[in-house]
């Protein structure tokens, strides 16, 4: 997790002006980029003017992104705090806050007002045009994932010894989860307010790895800010300082300062890279099976179907969605859905005319 990738250095025109780089904008730029750059090829395939790639595009891409964002304003009205907050805050996309199906939602409506003033009247096949877009929408998949783990969204759930597992910052929304939930504490041991005594260490943590013990009494405490460890006032807030911590306890007599630890959330499954991967596997086989298509279409329902599966499956390990109906995340509601639709478009491609070398034929 790292919401900040970087920063371009505009201090040279004026103090403070360095503007930060965020990991989900990047991503979010790429896939603009490397879609378009995908859809333009394909395009080439199917006879379609290449140029209208662009403005199809900004269509699909403003659409999703509007589409998206309503649809977690209201999954996590609640949760977010959402009514509590400014009116800015909950446009703020660069802290991460997109439902993708929402945006896929967002972003039919994109295409089809696009077809409907453009497309129609260029005498585009939206048939043609749904194989160019299906590769193109599990590259984008595959690339806003990883925005997602730069944000730390989209978390699994707790993963088992055995399995692969990512470990999140302490002021991050997967760690805070798992504490409210009553799988770690914040740092990773209790004490006594009163006492300043430690009363229980979790094993494996950053902090028993640190050394730290039952019984030892806290002394102080220092956090690290702006390059600086610098104390912490109330041990209070010790739960609620990012960054490293340095802890200087008493045990036994003598006073022990253990080397900087960085409280971490327990294991949790690494379902942003699950779908990543799944999605660029997906877009293998859709461009490896583009040349023995026999049906305009076909590559969208393959998608559909892949992605809906894929969909349903992942969200059973993640945590971060509660169930809405028949005990399913809305995710998986709409995966549902998906899988429906896809079966009916499937049914509706296959009755369309076979191609053949370039040419079609009727069945």
């Amino acid at each position: 997790m790292r919401q900040v990738l970087f920063h371009i250095p505009l201090s040279w025109l004026h103090p403070g002006w360095d503007v930060p780089v965020y990991g989900y904008g990047l991503m979010l730029f790429c896939a603009f980029v490397f879609c378009g750059a995908l859809a333009k090829r394909l395009c080439r395939r199917e006879g379609i003017d290449g140029n209208l790639i662009p403005d199809l595009i900004i269509w699909l891409f403003v659409a999703g992104i509007v589409g998206g964002r309503i649809v977690f304003v209201i999954q996590y009205w609640h949760e977010a705090g959402f009514a509590d907050r400014p009116l800015w805050q909950v446009v703020a996309l660069w802290d991460g806050g997109l439902v993708l199906y929402g945006a896929l939602i967002g972003g039919l409506v994109g295409y089809f007002s696009y077809a409907h003033f453009v497309l129609r009247k260029q005498g585009v096949s939206n048939w043609k045009m749904l194989d160019v877009i299906a590769p193109s929408v599990a590259l984008g998949v595959a690339l806003g994932r990883i925005g997602c783990l730069f944000t730390g969204c989209c978390y699994g759930n707790v993963a088992c010894s055995a399995c692969p597992a990512l470990h999140f910052p302490l002021a991050s929304a997967p760690t805070m989860k798992m504490v409210r939930l009553g799988y770690q504490t914040p740092l990773g041991f209790q004490w006594d307010p009163n006492t300043r005594e430690v009363e229980a260490v979790e094993p494996g943590s950053a902090a028993a790895n640190a050394g730290v013990r039952d019984k030892d009494v806290i002394v102080n405490a220092f956090s690290e800010m702006n390059g600086d460890f610098l104390p912490i006032l109330r041990l209070a807030d010790l739960a609620t300082t990012p960054g490293p911590l340095k802890l200087t306890v008493r045990r036994n007599g003598e006073t022990i300062t253990f080397d900087p630890f960085e409280p971490r959330s327990i294991g949790l499954h690494p379902t942003q890279i699950y779908e990543t991967i799944s999605m660029v596997l997906l877009l293998f086989f859709l461009l490896s099976y583009y040349p023995y298509k026999r049906h305009d279409g076909e590559l969208m329902v393959l998608f559909m179907f892949g992605y809906g599966v894929h969909r349903f499956l992942n969200e059973m390990l993640r945590t971060d969605t509660d169930p809405v109906a028949f005990g399913l995340t809305l995710s998986q509601n709409v995966s549902l859905l998906m899988f429906a639709c896809a079966t009916v478009l499937a049914y509706a491609v296959w009755r369309r005319p076979v191609i053949v070398q370039g040419t079609i034929s009727h069945p």
